[in-house]
């Protein structure tokens, strides 16, 4: 090889190592710009979904307060993979003309197959002993947890939402204070 030749392969070879790192670090550049953008989409939809959550709050007190019911209870039907769970978010109005003192509870009525099942585990909320008291026309929002077992079967599982009166006994005819009949379909 010649002395020119040598000397051009060696400027050629520097030429590629800065392009490379001038690529490295557009490359690291971009990335970090892409990273930020995301952070922020997805910061902003927590964002959303917080506020969402307070309109729906607010929807369910409104409706409660103009409506004649005693609970309002978002939906009729809930889809939910198995393992996925969801938030709910359910009213109470106290229409009695003394302090309400209630439990709500979760009552699993057949599945796709019209057989019992055992559904207690898929809901979290508080559960005082001795109940939560609502005053004269109050109303409360409850938020309920439900979580789907990776284990249960895809399919329907009918269910009501009971809102019961432990100041009366059960069996009596007033123990339900008021109960909404729903769906929770498992898929996948």
């Amino acid at each position: 090889m010649k002395r020119g030749e040598s000397m051009f392969n060696k400027k050629a070879s520097l030429e590629i190592s800065i392009q490379a790192i001038v690529i490295v670090v557009l490359a690291m550049t971009l990335l970090g710009l892409g990273l930020g953008f995301i952070k922020d989409i997805f910061g902003n939809i927590k964002g959303t979904t917080e506020d969402v959550s307070e309109q729906i709050k607010e929807q369910i007190l409104t409706d409660l307060r103009t409506g004649d019911k005693k609970i309002s209870f978002p939906k009729s039907e809930i889809v939910l993979e198995k393992g996925g769970s969801t938030v709910l978010n359910v009213g109470i109005k106290n229409k009695e003309n003394e302090e309400l003192n209630y439990l709500i509870q979760f009552i699993s009525q057949v599945d796709q197959d019209d057989e019992p099942f055992e559904s207690e585990s898929w809901f979290q909320f508080g559960r005082p002993i001795d109940g939560f008291i609502l005053p004269i026309a109050e109303s409360h929002i409850r938020s309920i947890k439900i979580n789907i077992p990776k284990s249960v079967p895809s399919g329907s599982y009918a269910l009501t939402f009971d809102v019961v009166n432990i100041q009366v006994p059960p069996g009596h005819p007033d123990y339900i204070y008021d109960q909404k009949d729903f769906f929770i379909v498992v898929t996948g």
